[in-house]
């Protein structure tokens, strides 16, 4: 999700970039549950959804859940490097072997790792995570005071992992889903952007025009039209409409 101070914008994506053919930027007053909710996207969407994590997408049960690798890596390296934890490297290191496996498979027109393969990988993850928390136990709660105590980012990153390990490897049990979001990711670029150099839109109106014709324009673009061409075809009266997804 991204958004200006001001006017809330919102973007849904969805994995995998293969299959992201559609593009489509939201003004909301609020952010979280009642943008997406009103968004009404999410709420019937029942494929998988990729994203990093935040917990309002998780409340959207009807969908599979991807989380994306490119931001466990970025942690990772801050582990590893900052931290001095070689689980963390260790890790990463996983993570990418995973996704070459899953490329060499792709090459050769598999739709799955082999079973060995994948066993051997999903209890070299189990190994990796049981060494980080051999180093990062559960805080204990100091004498008198109550509350739980804080975690370090290790311990938070770990927490992740272990929880939701079938989401972290969706992309190798699930040869359409990505390793990350990145497509998404440069997609909100031009917002950030927006943000930087202008702070917002004086209007809702303004900002309204803006994420409709952004959503159209990269919605065109993934799907193999020149944005030139199809807003030529706009401005002379034949408004080109996307292909939506099939059932």
């Amino acid at each position: 999700m991204g958004y200006l101070p001001g006017v809330k914008v919102g973007i849904l994506t969805h994995a995998p970039s293969e299959s992201l053919t559609l593009y489509w930027l939201f003004v909301h007053p609020r952010r979280g549950i009642l943008a997406m909710d009103a968004m009404d996207v999410l709420p019937g969407f029942t494929g998988v959804a990729q994203h990093d994590g935040w917990k309002p997408y998780l409340r959207y049960e009807g969908a599979s859940h991807a989380l994306c690798n490119a931001h466990h890596l970025r942690e990772l390296e801050y582990v590893s490097s900052q931290m001095g934890q070689g689980w963390a490297s260790e890790m990463a290191g996983l993570l990418l072997e995973i996704k070459a496996a899953v490329g060499r498979a792709s090459d050769k027109s598999k739709v799955a790792l082999d079973p060995r393969l994948l066993g051997r990988y999903l209890a070299h993850y189990d190994r990796v995570i049981a060494a980080g928390l051999a180093l990062n136990p559960a805080p204990k709660a100091a004498p008198g005071k109550r509350g739980r105590r804080a975690k370090s980012k290790a311990a938070n990153l770990l927490e992740r992992l272990d929880r939701s390990r079938g989401e972290v490897l969706r992309f190798g049990t699930n040869f359409a889903v990505d390793f990350d979001n990145n497509l998404s990711e440069r997609d909100v670029r031009m917002l950030k952007l927006q943000n930087k150099i202008s702070g917002g839109w004086r209007s809702e109106e303004g900002a309204q025009a803006w994420v409709r014709v952004r959503s159209y324009l990269s919605t065109a673009r993934k799907q193999g039209h020149n944005t030139t061409e199809v807003l030529t075809q706009l401005f002379g009266g034949h408004c080109w409409m996307p292909t939506l997804p099939g059932p």
